[in-house]
């Protein structure tokens, strides 16, 4: 066929292929197979379209999702309070416990550090358990103490949620009037569950006691002389707590009775003589491993060994709030949340540490397993010239490190002010981690003359103003009336989903064939041109896609960008991920064999090779 020829072939293909797919619903399974080197390539998403009964399955599963609701913690794992007046060591207490001393709570030599309470695990004597780290308690309100009401109302919701209080103290301060003032309503209020007094900054074990002696008048009863800082002293306080609970019965039945029913056990095992519920016969028995008494003290042990076997616990969806400073972060995250989760206030900066909320999803059938949302509210990233070391500082560390942690990442921008400079920085570190993201505009009921128009003018300023985050879904919101704010829930699962989908080899190579049939590499002036030969999804979080070619040098950033986009365009599930890419040349030994004068590859390069990654040269 001569060359016009074809090309009069292939136009009147693709527009007899156009007007098809306007009259009617455009299945061109059979006719895409027909002349499939000359079709254009973004035809091909058909052939990945799912069937009417995959679709109807869909819809039935999300009928059947149940509603969203508050994660409520394991009542085999108690909660801890840890409370005391302000810059006596609390945050640091907590992170020697709960063995975070890198990446826990912000620690600073200042007061007013910590201001939301932040949920930790723990575990001493293979008993797992939460400490609520709070902030400093004043009650006294003056211009010194700022948010000294907002802290008071978080550490009161972690004291009446919570089964033993450990009250800090400074020993090297001494006592104070306001720890006297936190001893009084500890003893009026709290006769339920345990106060044990913490006196914190004793790292001599000689003068420790005598410091830890003047905090007798507390009325709370014995004071335990500890350090946050070396750790000493903390396995007695642990040690009496777990006791405490255990007499007050203000944990489940058996709490801290792990290693003591394990010492048992052993002791049995060993035991020489007969046991208390042992006779003569049994204890002959039992002696020579015959019979029912032998076979107890084999079950006693093993069972007292399976309890400290970790149980199965549903997977965490780690999902990162992420923004400027004051765009109503920790205002979205208390309106997921149903509840004063974090203090919230005009002022820039509020949030200091990162913050997480559980939210669940039951099962959709009995005895499936539920899906667990961990929110992360973290304090504002301004930009980097304006930061200086101290604790915003290590706030912004916190907030970077969300981001690495988090499966989805929610961009909070202003919907008021538009998008800023930070704004693209952040989406760009975003994409550069391989995050799914999805950006929220909040403030949506404050954006004034809003008409019929407003909304897909504003759709096409984000995606215009952040090219970074090209593929990310936009949803316009407004956490203070909870407009749309439910939607998040269904834009996370279906960033989720697309973030750890996966393609079959063969729709990736046909889609890669099209791709460059409809758009070949572009040649240099020296005539060299790249050949592109295969490519394969070899991870996901995020699809990572690995392009075997002859020479990653010759493939330019813009037909990078190009295949991006033709594989955006193609399939259907890669929304609201970034892509991955990895571009491999021939390796050396293949020249060798190939001759290394020029031969062709014959299609495929071999098994590896080396190359660069774009845009993400970590990512090789």
């Amino acid at each position: 066929m001569p060359i016009c020829s074809r090309k009069v072939f292939v136009l009147s293909t693709f527009l007899g292929l156009v007007q098809l797919k306007q009259g009617a619903s455009f299945v061109i399974a059979g006719a895409y197979h027909v002349q499939r080197s000359l079709s254009p390539p973004v035809l091909f998403s058909t052939t990945y379209e799912q069937s009417a009964a995959q679709q109807q399955e869909e819809q039935d599963e999300e009928e059947q999702q149940q509603p969203i609701r508050r994660h409520k913690l394991n009542k085999k794992e108690p909660l801890v309070a840890v409370v005391g007046r302000p810059n006596v060591g609390k945050s640091a207490l907590v992170n020697r416990i709960c063995n975070t001393q890198s990446g826990g709570a912000i620690v600073a030599d200042e007061p007013g550090i910590t201001r939301d309470r932040t949920y930790r695990s723990a575990e001493f004597l293979g008993e797992k358990f939460w400490l609520v780290d709070t902030g400093g308690l004043v009650f006294d309100d003056d211009a010194n103490t700022v948010f000294s009401k907002e802290i008071r109302q978080q550490a009161m919701i972690a004291m009446e949620e919570s089964s033993a209080v450990i009250f800090v103290v400074d020993g090297q301060q001494g006592f104070t009037a306001l720890d006297s003032q936190i001893a009084d309503f500890l003893r009026k209020e709290l006769k339920r569950i345990p106060v044990l007094v913490a006196v914190n900054k004793c790292e001599s074990e000689k003068t420790g006691a005598i410091s830890a002696a003047d905090f007798w008048q507390l009325g709370l009863g014995n004071p335990y002389p500890v350090s946050a800082l070396h750790g000493v002293g903390t396995a007695d306080l642990l040690e009496e707590m777990f006791q405490g609970m255990i007499d007050k019965k203000s944990a489940v039945e058996g709490f801290g009775t792990k290693v003591k029913k394990l010492s048992q056990a052993k002791s049995n095992l060993k035991h020489k003589g007969p046991l208390p519920w042992e006779d003569e016969t049994e204890y002959k028995m039992r002696k020579w491993g015959i019979g029912d008494p032998a076979q107890r003290v084999i079950d006693d042990y093993e069972a007292a060994i399976s309890a400290f076997e970790n149980d199965v616990q549903p997977e965490d969806i780690n999902v990162a709030i992420i923004g400027r400073p004051n765009v109503g972060k920790s205002s979205l995250l208390n309106a997921i949340f149903g509840d004063t989760r974090a203090i919230v206030s005009d002022v820039a900066g509020t949030t200091r540490d990162s913050i997480d909320a559980m939210m669940e999803r039951p099962a959709a059938t009995e005895g499936g397993v539920p899906t667990i949302y961990r929110f992360v509210d973290t304090a504002g990233i301004r930009r980097k010239g304006k930061v200086d070391y101290g604790p915003e500082f290590f706030m912004v560390n916190r907030a970077l490190r969300a981001i690495r942690r988090a499966d989805v990442v929610l961009l909070i921008l202003d919907a008021t002010a538009g998008v800023t400079e930070q704004d693209r920085i952040l989406a760009q570190k975003i994409s550069d981690d391989g995050r799914a993201c999805v950006i929220i505009c909040n403030k949506w009921d404050a954006v004034v003359d809003k008409d019929s128009s407003t909304y897909d003018k504003s759709v096409k300023y984000v995606r215009s103003e952040l090219p970074q985050v090209r593929w990310a879904p936009i949803l316009f919101l407004s956490a203070a009336t909870g407009q749309r704010v439910g939607k998040v829930y269904g834009l996370i699962d279906d960033a989720l989903q697309a973030h750890r989908r996966r393609f079959p080899t063969a729709i990736l190579n046909e889609v890669l064939r099209d791709a460059v049939l409809w758009q070949p590499p572009p040649a240099r002036r020296s005539g060299a041109a790249a050949k592109v030969y295969y490519c394969n999804q070899v991870s996901t979080r995020p699809p990572t896609i690995v392009v075997f070619c002859n020479d990653p040098g010759l493939l330019p950033d813009n037909y990078r960008r190009y295949l991006d986009r033709k594989f955006r365009e193609s399939l259907d599930g890669f929304e609201a991920t970034p892509i991955r890419w990895i571009f491999r040349g021939r390796r050396e030994r293949d020249v060798v064999r190939a001759g290394g004068k020029g031969k062709t590859m014959n299609g495929a390069p071999g098994g590896g090779g080396s190359g660069t990654s774009f845009p993400f040269p970590h990512a090789d």
